[in-house]
């Protein structure tokens, strides 16, 4: 029988987590946090394909599977973390019991019947032999049974990995559901497969199964439909929760100032184009408890759609979003239309979006010259900063005329307000420029923007007087479709 190898080529090393909890309340949390870290700043890595978070049955055990081109990527990714990553002290996380890592080798695998179809049940098997040529035989046995497998129904797909050590080795197969499972499992040729397993092994086998939590795959902004940037440092990758946390601790006060400034009435039907976590989507909720919400984000991970009846969440790129003119009585959007191609066209189609008297609020950034930064270390990066911006398609500078563009638009009653951002404006500012860098401030230094000292150097300058330094403004504007 011919066997069909379950694993792509590309993938050339695999690494795997699985971390033991007290509660399923630990291990969703550590999921929340092990996603966000992946998706910050491990997913626009080098070499980095894909990465799948489990949770077991009972939701006790996490189990994570992260992909690579090769090992080298993953050696200088876990080489060139960043210091205060939750990935370094997984062990220590609150609640983790046990935490034990496996990576090693793909071998050449089994699709099944189901192949084509989504996998609701995965085993994390690992196994303990005596040594690499053991290890090997394994890999054999199960390309050897593909002959009944292959024709089981339910049976989605089966790959081996031979650990580094060469007497570790881990089977990673799926099924379509927990049914597919057991039928599977009852199977007599299973049972017999596992009597030629066992001779191999000098342990009991530790068997974890699962259901699959979060899948990421590696970044591709600029490669696929949506060539704008993201505002991400690492091209394509999503900033992490915590980041978005403080950005919203930092903006919402100044958003929800000027939005209550509007005659805002609580039918109001409302549109958040790039919404992030939810923070202004939630409160326009409960603003206009009597209309609606409408949430719009190329990546909803962060959005729940729970938090109010009234709430809809929809994921897509703004640039190819589809949506009946004249269906909204405000539409808010901040630091969101600077990443885009055209911010200028985005702006008409918002205005088409509106019901005559309805209103849009904008904000984005407009960044100071680097060059009157006042000190050599906030020059050399804050120029690095809005150059590797522009590399990936965003104009930080475009926000400065947007009260006029809003005009140009055709918008009356044009207003604007500026918030001041930068090292030492608020407390807000210092940890979420400091949390930046410390999960994305390597791709400056790798893309020789800035040195390794130069980040240190501003990072130690967080806090402190001679640190201080007024980089952006975030350039509120705001104006209303006229009532014809």
């Amino acid at each position: 029988m011919t066997t069909t190898p379950a694993q792509q080529t590309a993938v050339g090393y695999a690494v795997f987590e699985e971390l033991r909890t007290d509660a399923p309340a630990t291990a969703e949390r550590l999921v929340d946090l092990l996603a966000a870290e992946i998706r910050g700043w491990v997913s626009g890595r080098e070499g980095f394909l894909s990465a799948r978070l489990h949770l077991s049955l009972d939701r006790t055990t996490v189990v994570s599977r992260v992909e690579w081109a090769e090992q080298k990527h993953f050696v200088a990714t876990a080489e060139n973390s960043p210091a205060d990553s939750p990935l370094r002290t997984l062990s220590e996380q609150p609640g983790v019991l046990s935490h034990t890592s496996f990576g090693g080798v793909p071998q050449s695998g089994l699709e099944g019947p189901a192949a084509d179809q989504p996998a609701g049940i995965m085993c994390y098997a690992l196994r303990h032999v005596g040594g690499r040529d053991n290890a090997l035989a394994l890999a054999a046995l199960l390309r050897d049974a593909g002959g009944w497998k292959h024709l089981h129904p339910g049976f989605v797909s089966a790959t081996p990995y031979i650990g580094d050590d060469g007497s570790t080795y881990v089977n990673y197969p799926q099924w379509v559901d927990e049914a597919s499972f057991r039928a599977y499992m009852d199977h007599p040729e299973n049972r017999a497969g596992q009597d030629a397993v066992a001779r191999l092994e000098t342990a009991p086998p530790h068997l974890v199964l699962c259901t699959l939590a979060e899948q990421i795959d590696a970044a591709t902004a600029g490669s696929g439909a949506s060539a704008h940037s993201t505002g991400s440092l690492t091209t394509g990758s999503v900033s992490p929760l915590s980041q978005i946390r403080l950005f919203e601790l930092k903006y919402d006060p100044m958003s929800v100032e000027v939005l209550d400034s509007l005659p805002f009435d609580p039918a109001w039907r409302c549109l958040e184009l790039g919404a992030g976590a939810g923070s202004m989507s939630y409160w326009l909720a409960g603003r206009a408890h009597l209309g609606s919400v409408l949430a719009v984000d190329v990546d909803t991970t962060f959005l729940d759609t729970g938090q109010a009846a009234n709430l809809t969440v929809r994921q897509a790129d703004i640039e190819d979003l589809d949506l009946e003119p004249g269906s909204f009585d405000l539409i808010f959007t901040r630091a969101t239309l600077e990443h885009l191609r055209d911010p200028d066209a985005a702006l008409a189609r918002a205005r088409e979006w509106l019901a005559p008297g309805g209103w849009l609020v904008v904000a984005d950034f407009y960044y100071l010259p680097a060059d009157e930064a006042p000190t050599a270390v906030g020059r050399t990066l804050l120029r690095g900063y809005v150059d590797h911006m522009r590399s990936v398609g965003a104009d930080m500078s475009w926000a400065r005329g947007l009260p006029a563009a809003l005009a140009r638009t055709g918008f009356t009653s044009v207003g604007s307000h500026l918030t001041g951002a930068g090292p030492g404006q608020s407390p807000a500012d210092d940890e979420l420029i400091g949390l930046r860098l410390r999960q994305e401030g390597q791709s400056l230094v790798d893309n020789g923007l800035v040195t390794a000292a130069e980040l240190t150097d501003f990072l130690d300058l967080l806090g402190t007087p001679e640190g201080r330094d007024l980089t952006a403004l975030l350039i509120t504007a705001w104006g209303r479709r006229a009532a014809d």
